[in-house]
């Protein structure tokens, strides 16, 4: 029975009105895009007083699931995933039919993925909301030398157009793609029909971000920004410590609204070597790395090869997850033997015994489950 015509609750929806239901629903929809699906699927006069997500427009802020991280396990469905609101703990099952036909190239910084379709076709999709954005084709941002790259032959296809760093930019009309292994990026205006491609060199491993709206990665030059007229990375902060090329990687994240980079390096320690993170927080008006031991109380750090993610411990379950503490993802090489580094005494806890070595896709633990979402390609997952 449809909620605004039970004959005990009639009366009550009738005096609520579409102005009062209608401002509800605006309350609704600023705090989550999902407890908005919830509400327009109450009844039809709550629906007719709330804006339906437009289907092709996927960059509209209102309604992206920003808080909401894709899980990385396997479903009964080959379509279905799951996914887990990041601010309150909450997990939901979103039947995807596009992935039938479609390869999940990275997740975005507002919660959309980046899908492709038969090597060529880019596309951006809302997965709580259905919308789906066309972009323009990977051939027109590709230099003709790189076209073999789009070959069904090419077994390392998940690996070169691993494009986590993408988003929208703060005009909200622009798409920038990021392709960090191939060291290119896109920009796409809302209409246009080919990207603008902007190339750079750059020798650091280093996890890519957008913030704010604004694209961020780390070269030899420090933390840069992306600059939209024309296209081209400025210095946003310098960087001060010294990085290995060859050992070292530094990886960005968005730390509750703060912009922070941890990096991570080797510590010789006599005849022997470990893995050491040192972090810091990114000041854009002094253009500044200022040193720090802690993610501020409350928060935990999960940190990829491609993809770092903070999240507050008090949505999970009691003593779960530590905080002021550093998870490893499952494409970090210590992985093997280190699960967390712990910021406050760096000591470290090593990882569990079980091996996780291509058979990641069970996650035995919280910590497991939140490390798979950021961790790059895997073997068996997202397979053409």
């Amino acid at each position: 029975m449809d909620p605004c015509s039970s004959p005990a609750l009639e009366t009550n929806w009738a005096d609520l009105g579409d102005g009062p239901a209608g401002l509800i629903s605006d309350c609704v929809l600023a705090y989550d895009v999902a407890d908005y699906i919830r509400f327009r699927a109450v009844c039809g006069s709550w629906r007719r007083c709330s804006a339906a997500p437009p289907a092709d427009d996927c960059l509209d802020r209102r309604f992206h699931p920003r808080r909401w991280i894709m899980l990385r396990e396997p479903l009964a469905a080959p379509i279905r995933r799951r996914f887990l609101n990041s601010s309150t703990g909450e997990c939901v099952q979103v039947d995807i039919p596009e992935l039938r036909d479609h390869k999940v190239l990275a997740p975005t910084a507002e919660g959309l993925l980046v899908l492709i379709h038969a090597r060529k076709h880019v596309h951006l999709f809302n997965p709580l909301t259905g919308q789906l954005l066309q972009l323009p084709a990977l051939t027109t941002l590709l230099p003709a030398m790189y076209h073999h790259k789009l070959a069904v032959h090419n077994s390392h296809f998940g690996t070169d157009f691993a494009a986590w760093g993408s988003g929208i930019a703060d005009d909200d009309s622009t798409f920038v793609l990021c392709f960090y292994h191939l060291r290119m990026l896109g920009v796409a205006k809302l209409g246009d029909q080919s990207w603008t491609l902007l190339k750079f060199r750059d020798p650091l491993r280093t996890a890519p971000l957008m913030f704010a709206g604004r694209f961020y990665c780390v070269t030899v030059d420090g933390v840069m920004v992306l600059e939209m007229s024309p296209p081209r990375l400025e210095v946003a902060a310098r960087r001060h410590m010294r990085v290995s090329l060859e050992m070292d990687s530094t990886h960005l994240m968005d730390n509750g609204g703060q912009l922070m980079l941890a990096h991570r390096k080797f510590l010789q320690l006599g005849s022997k070597c470990r893995r050491s993170y040192d972090l810091y927080r990114v000041d854009l008006d002094t253009k500044t790395l200022f040193p720090v031991n802690s993610l501020g109380g409350g928060r935990a750090l999960f940190m990829g090869m491609y993809c770092s993610i903070s999240v507050p411990i008090e949505v999970f379950p009691s003593g779960s997850i530590t905080s002021d503490t550093i998870y490893l993802s499952f494409d970090v090489d210590e992985r093997a033997d280190t699960e967390a580094y712990h910021l406050v005494d760096r000591s470290i806890t090593p990882a569990a015994s079980y091996n996780l070595d291509g058979l990641v896709l069970q996650p035995h633990t919280l910590v497991d489950c939140l490390a798979l979402c950021i961790t790059g390609n895997i073997v068996g997952f997202e397979e053409d």
